[in-house]
């Protein structure tokens, strides 16, 4: 019994505080990410570097986060996940102090470097907060605190997009990551207050994993079938989210402003979409997830199709937004997904391979479509790897498992 009382004996649920914390937390790293791009312009001046370089600031970030993302999966199973955040977010500081320094001195490989760690620490932020979050919470409801959670990614992107230029303008485009690095010490600490009035425990009650156990999830059969779906679903999306600016720009005529107004709907529908898809997994499919992520990539391959058919400026703007809801459906359950067909021990590693995965698929999506479209000079082929792509998705969400909760004495999370 916690000092606040178990859930449901009139108390208040203590739980979505400490979910709340994380998304907050998670919401600034990945504003962090995404700023540079919303600076692009101002970088590349200040530091004379050519595009490609300057694209580099992203990409460095996210092929850290591949490369990290099982070691922190291993390091979450074996230690305490508030603690281990902890650290991650004075790291978080750190790299944005450094990425501030190198920044406004005009070293550049230093910068990329920064880029780089800052892609280790933002992918403890987000793997910590997705393990925490389902440790919380029964398989009754974890799918929707897990779909909430997962709304951080695409907040944090409309966050750094929106407040980059405006922060640029008062402490210079460096300086924007010291905004979101101080924020998130700030955030930490509300984290650390609502964890300490939490009913639950905020690292998940379960055996140190045997290597034996760790050996087993990293090359589980369903695990890595998830990690696929994950690849699909990231890798189309920001396929679409990198070349549709660029397509409704030179297909349609469109302003810089407008075409970036219009697109930004693709990854906000997320903000719905990734909730939603947690709460009918939970709600409408009674707790079953395979329903979901199929539904997924049933409805985006047609939508893909429309949207590189369509002409009308109206129906254009609508599809991608169906477009956008439902690739993103699936984004919010696949990592309750990965950890529910595992033993309990291992779920953070089951969690990081699943993420690795995805974060390779968007990582090396915006490459292969540059380079089909290097090789075309049509947008049709970018399309066109988006519809197979989610063709593929179907075939795989069709015969993946549905996982099935395993209860072991001690280690089940609080009743929902």
């Amino acid at each position: 019994m916690s000092r606040r009382g178990a859930v449901g004996d009139g108390e208040v649920d203590g739980r979505a505080p400490v979910v709340l914390s994380l998304w907050l937390l998670t919401t600034l790293g990945y504003a962090y990410i995404i700023v540079p791009t919303s600076v692009f312009p101002l970088i590349q001046e200040s530091m004379t570097i050519s595009p490609l370089a300057a694209s580099a600031l992203i990409s460095a970030t996210l092929a850290a986060q591949v490369i990290a993302n099982v070691p922190v999966g291993v390091l979450l199973d074996r230690l305490h996940n508030l603690r281990l955040l902890g650290w991650a977010t004075v790291g978080l500081l750190v790299v944005a102090v450094w990425g501030w320094h190198a920044g406004t001195t005009g070293s550049y490989w230093s910068l990329l470097s920064s880029r780089a760690a800052g892609g280790v620490v933002t992918i403890v932020l987000w793997t910590a907060g997705v393990t925490i979050t389902s440790g919380l919470y029964g398989v009754g409801s974890r799918a929707t605190a897990v779909g909430f959670f997962t709304t951080s990614a695409p907040a944090g992107f409309a966050l750094g997009q929106f407040t980059g230029p405006v922060l640029s303008e008062s402490v210079g485009w460096a300086g924007t990551f010291v905004v979101y690095g101080v924020a998130s010490v700030f955030v930490f600490g509300l984290l650390l207050l609502a964890a300490s009035w939490c009913p639950s425990p905020t690292t998940p009650q379960t055996e140190t994993p045997t290597t034996e156990q760790f050996r087993a999830a990293l090359v589980d059969r369903q695990v890595w079938q998830v990690a696929v779906l994950g690849f699909i679903s990231f890798s189309a999306f920001l396929v679409l989210t990198n070349w549709m600016p660029s397509y409704l720009i030179d297909e349609f005529g469109y302003s810089l402003v407008n075409s970036g107004a219009f697109v930004a709907l693709f990854p906000a529908t997320g903000i719905v979409s990734r909730w939603g898809g947690g709460i009918l997994s939970d709600t409408w499919f009674g707790g079953r997830r395979r329903p979901i992520v199929i539904w997924s990539f049933v409805i985006a391959t047609p939508a893909f199709l429309l949207l590189s058919v369509v002409v009308h400026p109206v129906l254009l703007i609508l599809t991608l937004c169906v477009a956008g809801l439902a690739i993103q459906l699936s984004i919010g359950i696949l990592f309750a997904y990965a950890r529910e067909i595992v033993e309990p021990s291992v779920s953070a590693t089951a969690v990081s391979v699943t993420s690795a995965v995805a974060v390779l698929g968007a990582t090396v999506g915006p490459i292969l479509t540059g380079a089909l479209f290097t090789h075309t000079g049509s947008y049709m082929s970018i399309f066109v790897y988006t519809i197979v792509l989610s063709s593929i998705g179907i075939v795989f969400a069709w015969s993946a498992p549905e996982p099935r909760e395993r209860v072991h004495a001690g280690t089940e999370a609080p009743s929902d």
